[in-house]
C-alpha cells in the first residue's frame, strides 16, 4: 500500500509539474446538445450532466491544451445504469464525436463511436453476449447494417 501512495504522489507532482491536469465541470451547452442530439435517435443512449476534463497548459502562452473530455457518469450500488459493472464516455464535440464502452458482465458488453454531423447521428457499436458477438451500424435511430458472428 505504501509503494502505491508513493505513486500517487510521484505522479501528481509529476503532473502539476509538466503542466497538465484535470477538472470536472458540467457539461457545457453544445456538448449537453450533442448528447440530446443522440439521445433523440437513439432512448437506449446513456449520459451524465458532468465531465472530466483532462488538459495540458502551454509553458509559454499558459493556455490549457484539451487531451480528453470523460464523462462523469452516476454510479448506484456499484453499477451504472443500474446494470454495467462499467460504463466510460468520451467527448470530442468539436468533431462531433462520442466513444463509448460498456460491461454488464459476460452477458452483454460492447464498445461504439457515435458521429453526429448537421443532418445525421451515425453510430457504429460491436457487442458481445454469451454466445455471439456483432456488428451494428445505424444512421438516425435506422439500421443500416447487422453483422452477428457465433461463437
Amino acid at each position: 500500500m505504501q509503494v502505491c501512495g508513493l505513486l500517487l504522489v510521484f505522479a501528481a507532482t509529476t503532473a502539476s509539474a509538466t503542466g497538465m491536469g484535470v477538472e470536472d465541470t458540467p457539461l457545457r451547452p453544445s456538448e449537453l446538445k450533442l448528447m440530446q442530439r443522440i439521445a433523440a435517435v437513439d432512448p437506449s443512449f446513456h449520459y451524465g450532466d458532468r465531465v472530466k476534463r483532462y488538459y495540458r497548459t502551454h509553458p509559454n502562452t499558459k493556455n490549457r491544451i484539451p487531451l480528453r473530455v470523460e464523462m462523469v457518469l452516476p454510479q448506484e450500488k456499484g453499477l451504472y445504469f443500474g446494470e454495467y459493472r462499467s460504463y466510460v464516455i468520451t467527448i470530442n464535440e468539436p468533431a462531433g464525436t462520442v466513444a463509448y464502452e460498456y460491461d454488464a458482465g459476460a452477458a452483454r458488453r460492447g464498445r461504439g463511436t457515435i458521429l453526429v454531423t448537421p443532418g445525421d447521428v451515425v453510430k457504429t457499436e460491436y457487442r458481445c453476449g454469451l454466445s455471439s458477438c456483432g456488428l451494428q451500424v445505424e444512421r438516425n435511430g435506422r439500421a443500416l447494417l447487422r453483422h452477428a458472428e457465433i461463437r
